[in-house]
């Protein structure tokens, strides 16, 4: 359920509960206290009823004070004593004449002695406007319980109330008959009465300004009567529907028993309008309030809500486009308003963030030239345009060759700003539309678009060679540095970005063993190379210890004598499969992947063990030439595995001869370190090729060598060219100069071998004398030499 689905239904949860919670105090409350009000003014009209009734008994009790509290009526019961016929009495035809009855409207009058004696009564019937004979009994309701209505305990007393008759309810007055001065003694009782009949209710409705009506007590079921002790009648409600309520109040007789129910129906003249109020009130409430409701809701939905959807639209866009650019339209100054700027902050913040990132995903720190990932993208996107074309491109594989000596010798801080001028050269005359980028290290490549061959791959890649050819000045110092360049075309070497790539740095490899500073264009002849070499590569290890090595022994003869005072330990492969493989492949590989280190020592090994064998046969002053890699003088324990070595097979260190290259000799490193410490071993020393490496000589000075080997190159054609016979001789005066012996190998024809000798050279190495041979065969050309 979403937020806003939320809010709504809590605020519509809030504001029903409100208006429950309104509606039920109204009705509590309100509505209570409209019934209240309405059944206290219904009591109040009740008692004005039962006292408009109470006021007539009051009223004709005053009428009656004057017949009574009357001279005349005092001594007409003093002087009548004994019960006769006195209607005809000047008195009684005076006072209690038809007028009488009409005015006060009376139905019954009766004088009674101080015994209870009946001295006169009369009963006239005001509707008919006739005296009528007493109804039966009704002395004796007068005269009911011991006649307490007729006797006074003082002048000042009356009875009033209601008489039970046979005809119905009588409204009783019952006055002491007193001198006019209100004095006595009492002579007797004046009782007056009126019927309750129609004509009297209708007096009283008129009266009252109510309707009401009399019943009998019997008639009726009354509750419980209280006891008030105030005096004040017994009054209770019938309901009969929610509009009208009948109210009803006790009257007693005038012995004080419940006789008579004065009852009248009554509208609720509050209670009904109050409802209908509280009603209205509670609807107008209820319109207000959904108003205010719906007018809060709006605004929480406009100015919260749609703006909180707002910022989850943008995060959802942000998450499903990956867009930064996005920003929130912020107005006002309130919190939302805030929140958005903080928004747009942290979006503006992503962005830099993000582009930062895809320039650093993207684009090399050094340099700022595309990286790997770019390059690949472009070139697979240049791929697709040249397959829609049918065009071809070309890939530029660039190495710098002897860049690890900048970063060993002048640091990584001449390195890398080397790389700097490097990638500005590259970027230098190249056209828009191709791609120059660094792979990483000191690799560069280059994707050239729309061009027409191969031909044109080269003349571009000539251009760049050219380029770096140049010479760099960093930080005042001057530079030179060469590039190896492969090339691969698309669509003739390959046809997917990892095959183009692959093949140019095939190619750039072959540049590299050609040695650098060249070009080359991949072919599939270089592929088989690259496999073949990786082949032997993951087989070196294995080869070992399946006893595919062996060491072979050549000749080296004393060039005067013919003696033979040397032997080269050679190291030979034969491959189960394909046979026996040239050092010339094989020893480049392992000097690349470092498993030399592991050849080296075991040759090194089998060497010192074949020779001592050799030196028990009868040539004791024999010595065996071992060839070192500068991987193997560069271990620190390899002065610890010469002297195991030598230690196990028992010979001397003059016994054996170290073959070395021009280039540790002129290095400055751990090799030359090692180097130093042989001699100061003992063990001697042979500069292998020499004249071929480095232009430097000082290094003949710098180190106690034994013997340097002429380079066979110069052997080759010194028959032929005075040149190269030149340079051997220029060799072997300078080995002698410097007592050195100097070694001549190639030798292959006899011819060769007359010149050096003539030519003072000291020992001889090559075909004329004896191919490299097993040690079996070794052993049986040291007896063959003997014969």
């Amino acid at each position: 359920m979403t937020l806003r689905r939320k809010v709504l239904i809590f605020v519509g949860m809030i504001v029903l509960f409100g208006l429950a919670c309104t509606y039920f105090s109204l009705d509590r409350i309100l509505l209570n206290r409209f019934a209240q009000l309405d059944d206290r003014a219904l009591r109040a009209d009740m008692q004005k009823m039962v006292l408009t009734f109470e006021h007539e008994t009051e009223n004709l009790k005053s009428n009656m004070i004057d017949y009574s509290a009357s001279n005349s009526t005092y001594d007409f019961m003093q002087k009548i004593t004994i019960l006769s016929r006195i209607e005809n009495d000047p008195y009684i035809q005076n006072k209690f004449n038809d007028a009488f009855f009409q005015t006060n409207n009376i139905h019954f009058i009766a004088l009674l002695g101080t015994k209870n004696q009946l001295i006169y009564n009369r009963f006239y019937d005001v509707a008919a406007g006739r005296q009528t004979s007493p109804p039966d009994g009704m002395l004796n309701s007068v005269l009911a319980n011991g006649g307490v209505l007729i006797h006074f305990e003082g002048e000042f007393q009356s009875k009033t109330g209601v008489v039970a008759t046979r005809e119905g309810p009588m409204l009783v007055v019952s006055l002491p008959v007193i001198k006019s001065t209100m004095e006595g003694p009492i002579q007797g009782a004046l009782v007056v009465g009126r019927y309750l009949d129609a004509m009297e209710i209708e007096r009283l409705t008129i009266l009252s300004h109510s309707q009401f009506k009399f019943q009998l007590v019997e008639d009726l079921q009354i509750p419980a009567i209280p006891e008030n002790t105030d005096g004040t009648p017994f009054i209770w409600l019938d309901n009969i529907s929610s509009e009208k309520v009948i109210v009803h109040s006790l009257l007693k007789d005038v012995y004080g028993n419940p006789y008579l129910v004065l009852s009248t129906e009554k509208t609720r003249d509050v209670y009904n309008p109050g409802q209908f109020a509280v009603k209205l009130y509670a609807l107008v409430l209820t319109l207000i309030v959904l108003c205010i409701s719906i007018g809060i809701m709006i605004v929480i939905d406009r100015m919260i809500l749609k703006r909180i959807e707002g910022l989850v639209i943008n995060f959802r866009s942000i998450t499903r486009k990956q867009d930064f650019t996005l920003r929130i339209c912020s107005q006002g100054a309130d919190e939302f308003a805030q929140l958005e700027k903080e928004f747009n902050t942290m979006m503006s913040s992503l962005e830099g963030s993000r582009n930062l990132l895809e320039q650093q995903a993207n684009y090399d720190p050094l340099t700022l030239l595309p990286n790997r990932a770019l390059f690949f993208n472009k070139l697979e996107s240049a791929i697709k345009e040249a397959k829609a074309k049918e065009m071809r491109l070309a890939v530029l594989f660039i190495d710098l060759d002897r860049f690890k000596w900048v970063n060993d010798t002048w640091g990584h801080d001449h390195g890398d700003d080397l790389l700097k001028v490097i990638a500005t050269r590259l970027q230098e005359g190249m056209e828009a539309e191709n791609t120059v980028s660094r792979l990483g290290g000191d690799e560069f490549t280059v994707l050239l678009t729309k061009i027409s061959g191969k031909e044109a791959a080269y003349l571009k890649a000539n251009q760049i060679h050219t380029a770096l050819a140049s010479s760099y000045l960093l930080k005042g110092r001057q530079f030179h540095t060469t590039a190896s360049i492969g090339i691969s075309i698309y669509p003739d070497d390959g046809s997917t970005p990892e095959e183009l790539v692959k093949y140019a740095d095939i190619a750039m490899i072959k540049s590299k063993e050609s040695g650098r500073n060249h070009l080359s264009a991949y072919s599939n002849v270089l592929l088989e190379d690259l496999e073949r070499k990786i082949m032997l590569e993951t087989q070196l290890a294995s080869a070992l210890f399946n006893d595919e090595f062996h060491v072979f022994y050549q000749p080296i003869v004393d060039a005067q004598s013919l003696q033979i005072v040397k032997v080269e330990a050679l190291l030979r492969w034969e491959h189960p499969v394909l046979g026996w493989i040239s050092p010339s492949e094989f020893i480049p590989i392992a000097e690349t992947s470092g498993a030399i280190i592991t050849l080296g020592n075991w040759v090194l090994s089998r060497a010192c063990s074949d020779i001592k064998k050799l030196k028990q046969s009868g040539h004791p002053d024999l010595i065996v030439t071992v060839n070192v890699s500068v991987l193997q003088l560069e271990q620190d324990q390899f002065l610890e595995d010469i002297s195991s070595i030598l230690q196990d097979a028992e010979i001397r260190t003059e016994d054996i001869e170290l073959e070395i290259t021009e280039s540790v000799t002129m290095s400055q490193g751990k090799a030359a370190e090692e180097l130093m410490k042989l001699l100061d071993l003992g063990v001697r020393i042979s500069v292998d090729d020499f004249g071929t490496g480095y232009s430097s000589l000082s290094y003949l000075r710098r180190f106690p060598l034994h013997t340097i080997k002429i380079d066979k190159s110069f052997i080759a054609e010194m028959t032929v060219v005075d040149f190269d016979r030149t340079i051997s001789k220029a060799i072997i005066d300078l080995g002698h100069h410097l007592q050195l012996k100097v070694v001549a190998e190639g030798i292959e024809t006899e011819e060769h071998f007359n010149l050096l000798k003539a030519l003072g050279c000291d020992e001889i190495q090559g075909y004329y004398i004896s191919r490299p041979l097993d040690f079996s065969s070794i052993c049986k050309f040291f007896e063959d030499s003997k014969r």
